[in-house]
């Protein structure tokens, strides 16, 4: 098979391969097209001039996105000629990474053949293990030339696993307005304080008996609960690649390496892609302790000092302090191409799709609101909405309309009161049950966007 194997297999093709092209070639063969590109982050001005100009003379736009790949690993005293190649081949003028990201995302450009090889050559400058994610014939269902390097490894990040847990008259460490990731799972409830998963991002854990992951993209905001268990059966561990789609997460699973998406929790590259995998989601709640812990007194939550103990065999502390995270990520953003200005940026909304439609509800104005009722994918749903915690929660509405009585009951056009519990709404005045829609999770407006740009928004 004619293909790399590291950098050992590329000094290999650089010692074997002329340099020079046919005259008046238009379109270079792979190996010599990403030979030219690798000798343009060369530490030697000579080689960088010299394949500068032959890629110049062969004008093969097809390179453009590993040069962009290749501007991010090479120091910025090397890039001069890198960025001449990408303005002559694109006609466009951009100094930044980000800006030539973004041009890379809305361009038509498609990679040179083998670019998934080429990929894992740039990325194993970080890990040797993006090797077994980006191998020869890799599947993918999303445009590799937008996968970019978020600064880690893989697992950099480390996902808490089995993590221990208290009752919730234990957990002294928590205070009332403090978020968490609330869930429930055949009766059993447990919370997960943001503080934990601001800095870990991913766990797997067990509740009532399943298996679950919480996959938290700390850079779009999305947190969102799938099943941990595989078609067969058995349990998929998850972790986190260390890599980023339009600055969404992508998770990778430790039986396959395969990578899924964070926010639709779709196989995206690799042996799993192949398979069409998707993981199926689970109903949580984003709300405040005191309000979870009302709710669900029987709640667990994870134990401050187990956690620590747990972590310290890694080479450094994390700050289990509320906001200690966001503090440290402070001014941290990637590159999205997608982008709109309907909602500021960094709105925080709550988005679902159903049927195929996307819609976002801006958390403020539903808020305010307290109970909307709508329709999606022509499905009629009603969201409920918090204002003290700023839970959001939505569910099949069948063929009622609700609202707050005066005693802040829910109630239907008819005036029977509802139950709202985490899986479903229910009938007082029967064993009717409306279902929760597990889909709908908090995020902020430019990470939902940048995957769903015909997505609807509730104006309110």
């Amino acid at each position: 098979m004619n293909h790399w194997s590291g950098e050992r297999g590329l000094a290999v093709v650089l010692v074997a391969c002329a340099m020079a092209l046919p005259a008046g070639a238009a379109e270079l063969d792979p190996t010599t097209g990403y030979t030219l590109v690798r000798n343009l982050m060369s530490e030697v001005k000579k080689e960088r001039k010299q394949a500068a100009e032959e890629l110049i003379a062969a004008g093969d736009a097809s390179l453009v996105p590993a040069i962009v790949d290749a501007y991010f690993f090479t120091p910025q005293l090397y890039r001069d000629e890198m960025r001449d190649v990408l303005e002559a081949l694109t006609g466009e003028s951009y100094r930044s990474y980000k800006d030539w990201v973004e041009y890379v995302g809305r361009s038509d450009i498609e990679p040179k053949e083998r670019y998934v090889e080429w990929k894992a050559l740039m990325f194993q400058r970080s890990d040797p293990d993006y090797t077994r994610i980006f191998y020869p014939g890799a599947p993918a269902k999303i445009r590799l030339q937008e996968v970019i390097s978020g600064g880690v490894p893989v697992d950099g990040i480390p996902s808490l696993d089995d993590p221990p847990v208290i009752p919730a008259d234990e957990a002294n460490y928590l205070n009332r307005n403090e978020r968490v990731f609330g869930v429930v799972v055949n009766g059993e409830a447990r919370a997960y304080p943001h503080r934990f998963l601001s800095w870990h991002e991913m766990l797997n854990d067990v509740v009532g008996g399943e298996p679950v992951v919480l996959s938290y993209c700390t850079l779009c905001g999305s947190g969102i609960l799938y099943s941990g268990e595989t078609a067969g059966g058995e349990r998929r561990l998850m972790g986190t690649s260390g890599l980023l789609y339009r600055s969404n997460k992508l998770m990778f699973d430790h039986d396959t390496y395969s990578l899924w998406s964070n926010i639709t929790g779709e196989a995206v590259v690799g042996r799993m892609a192949a398979a069409n995998a998707r993981l199926q989601v689970l109903p949580m709640t984003v709300t405040t302790w005191g309000e979870w812990q009302e709710r669900h007194p029987d709640t667990t939550v994870l134990d401050l000092e187990g956690v620590e103990e747990a972590m310290e065999h890694l080479p450094y502390r994390f700050p289990y302090r509320p906001g200690a995270a966001d503090t440290a990520r402070r001014g941290v953003e990637f590159p999205v191409w997608q982008q709109s200005d309907a909602l500021p940026r960094d709105t925080e909304i709550f988005a679902i799709e159903i049927n195929g439609v996307p819609k976002a509800y801006p958390v403020e104005r539903l808020i305010v609101h307290g109970v909307v009722n709508d329709e999606v994918g022509g499905i009629p749903i009603v969201l409920l909405a918090d204002a003290e915690s700023g839970a959001v929660r939505a569910y099949q509405a069948a063929n009622h309309t609700f609202e707050r009585n005066a005693s802040g009951v829910l109630v239907d056009e008819t005036g029977t009161a509802w139950k709202v519990t985490e899986s479903g709404l229910e009938a007082s005045d029967s064993d009717r049950v409306l279902p929760r829609l597990p889909n709908g999770h908090i995020a902020y407006w430019f990470g939902w966007y940048g995957f769903y740009p015909q997505t609807e928004v509730w104006e309110g």
